[in-house]
């Protein structure tokens, strides 16, 4: 009898099961949703803008442009010319150059510091302002405080006696009203050349802080010994 129970044959294998996934391994992967497309738009478009504002400053904001800073003048050297309008409109210059005018012939000569004929008087046909006032013909008014470098050179020509220094200040008044002392002071001799045909120059320099509405002034012992020429007596002033 056979028995049926008992076999050396392996048994057949079982089919496979269906595993089921996730849901998010078997949803469709999605691109990037519309607020991050729209976030990427605005930065893209402020970058935009943002560059095309530096751009127009820099080609209108009176900056050096390729046309200018490439453009060699004469002597082959690079042109500077934007540097320097920049430069002036940053600080404005402040400076006086004044020529002697001659004074009229009714003026007294009296030396007296407190007559008016005493004072020197400018040209201002031949004179340069900047940024300074000009007071009764004869007196310079600072209109900025600051420290300035004022200078005046006066020749005189015959006048006095031989060997007799002749003097040239600058006086200052605090205002229109103050009272005028001197701030610099000089003397020249007409030496041995005689009164009539002598002639000597007086040079004066010096650094002074100056306040707003200040007047400065040259004044001298006797007008009518100054020689008027144009080169010979001047007075002026820059800030520093």
């Amino acid at each position: 009898m056979i028995n049926t129970y008992k076999t050396s044959a392996f048994p057949p294998q079982p089919p496979p099961r269906h595993t089921s996934l996730p849901a998010e391994h078997l949803a469709p992967r999605r691109g990037p949703t519309r607020a991050v497309v729209r976030v990427l738009g605005l930065v893209v478009v402020l970058h935009l803008l943002l560059s095309c504002g530096g751009f127009y400053y820099l080609y209108t904001g009176r900056m050096i442009s390729p046309l200018e800073s490439a453009k060699p003048n004469e002597e082959g050297k690079i042109s500077a010319q934007t540097s320097e309008r920049r430069s002036e409109k940053a600080s404005p210059k402040v400076m006086a150059g004044m020529t002697v005018k001659r004074p009229p012939s009714d003026i007294r000569s009296t030396p007296s510091r407190s007559g008016g004929g005493q004072y020197l008087q400018w040209n201002m046909d031949h004179s340069i302002l900047k940024n300074v006032g000009y007071y009764w013909a004869s007196w310079l008014e600072v209109q900025q405080p600051g420290d300035y470098y004022v200078y005046a050179r006066v020749s005189f020509s015959g006048g006095g006696k031989e060997g007799m220094p002749l003097v040239s200040m600058v006086l200052r008044k605090h205002n229109e009203t103050g009272k005028s002392h001197d701030v610099m002071k000089a003397y020249c001799s007409l030496g041995n050349h005689g009164s009539a045909q002598g002639q000597c120059t007086v040079s004066q320099g010096q650094v002074l802080s100056l306040q707003m509405g200040n007047l400065l002034g040259v004044w001298v012992e006797n007008h009518t010994w100054v020689n008027y020429e144009r080169e010979a007596t001047t007075f002026g002033m820059f800030k520093l």
